[in-house]
């Protein structure tokens, strides 16, 4: 069976939802503080928690469940993430806030690794790239629209409301999949753990998990504090914050559809190493130009189209390097992802507060020389 032009539409529309429950509080976070009476670095951790539980939990959740069908074990992921989200609604608390944080890390992910594996599987290889660039369009309208009109109705709209508004459409989407969504999908072979675990000796597929996660975290350094990071290097921007963070949703937007074209031309490896170079070109020119202020907003920017560049290959790479017959593995990538934006905003944070958000920058860049190196240096070995 192949995917219909709706069903596709439910997944993107199910990703811009996701993608909002994990990143809206980074847009608010100077205002989240406040309310909660803490600091930008503690606010911080709601976003962090929530990428803990996606890099811990979902790999044990995927390979304890790997013989299950997965268009019911997706249905389930996103019902829990449902509760989870009304419970974070109720919650009184920070800590217990945290706690919410860290299961809808690992009930979000499940689904997102799930969705991923159910397309890559419905897709017709030669067009994988391009169907994945149409599903991650979801996170990318997210940061586009969803996230920045969320800043700027801040003054009028509690960030509760913005969760109730998720919930209705998620609520929407799983009885849309409850009803036209076919069952008994699983992987092409089904594999022992013994099998799942043999990938790890496939040097293709080690190169697509440790270049997610050490690029993410260059990634979750910056972006987790985008906004007081411009704010530090550019003061006066906070007057134009909805409009910037509108502009850093195009361009990731953008960045992801060219990255679905660029890998179904060159493939995913090539297109990995070619993000690298950019990104780290960027965030060179961002350091030279700190001072300037505009020009520092257009290059973070541009930055941002580039990690999503990159982000599309690791996603449509590790399904390939599969033949996307391992959940586990593709699990294991989104994992490598979180756990590397979550490292990445946590050392962010302790330089932050050591030294100033400003400097954040410098965690970026290492990450991007580190990268380019593994890359190279594996294809060479290879």
């Amino acid at each position: 069976m192949t995917l219909t032009t709706i069903t596709i539409a439910v997944f993107t529309i199910m990703n811009f939802v996701l993608s909002m429950t994990a990143s809206v509080f980074g847009s608010i976070l100077d205002l989240i503080a406040v309310s909660l009476n803490v600091s930008v670095e503690t606010a911080g951790l709601l976003t962090t928690m929530y990428s803990y539980g996606a890099a811990c939990g979902v790999p044990i959740t995927l390979i304890v469940f790997r013989k299950a069908d997965r268009s019911k074990l997706l249905k389930i992921m996103l019902a829990v993430t449902i509760v989870m989200s009304l419970l974070l609604i109720l919650a009184n608390s920070f800590w217990q806030m945290l706690i919410i944080r860290l299961i809808m890390g690992v009930t979000a992910y499940s689904y997102n690794v799930l969705a991923i594996a159910i397309v890559a599987s419905l897709s017709a290889k030669e067009k994988q790239g391009r169907t994945m660039a149409v599903l991650i369009a979801g996170n990318a309208t997210a940061l586009a629209v969803g996230i920045p009109l969320t800043r700027a109705l801040s003054s009028v709209l509690d960030w509760r409301w913005v969760f109730v508004m998720l919930i209705l459409i998620m609520l929407a989407a799983l009885i849309y999949f409850m009803f036209r969504l076919p069952h008994n999908i699983k992987p092409p072979v089904e594999l022992s753990i013994r099998d799942e675990l043999a990938f790890f000796k496939d040097k293709s597929v080690l190169l697509v998990i440790v270049f997610s996660l050490i690029m993410f975290i260059g990634y979750g350094a910056l972006y987790t504090y985008i906004t007081p990071f411009l704010l530090a290097i550019f003061p006066s921007c906070g007057q134009y914050m909805s409009l910037i963070l509108v502009l850093v949703g195009i361009a990731s937007f953008v960045g992801n559809l060219i990255g679905g074209v660029v890998s179904d031309r060159i493939g995913y490896s090539k297109s990995m190493l070619m993000g690298g170079i950019i990104q780290l070109a960027l965030l060179v020119l961002l350091l030279v130009f700190r001072p300037s202020g505009y020009i520092a907003v257009a290059l973070s920017a541009l930055w941002i189209m580039s990690a999503w560049f990159i982000g599309l290959q690791v996603n449509t790479g590790i399904a390939q390097a599969t033949q996307n017959r391992s959940g586990f593995m593709i699990s294991l990538n989104t994992s490598s992802i979180q756990l590397g934006t979550a490292i990445g905003a946590s050392l962010a944070a302790l330089l932050g507060s050591a030294a100033g958000m400003r400097n954040i920058i410098y965690i970026s860049i290492i990450a991007s020389v580190t990268i380019i190196v593994l890359h190279v240096f594996a294809s060479k070995k290879n």
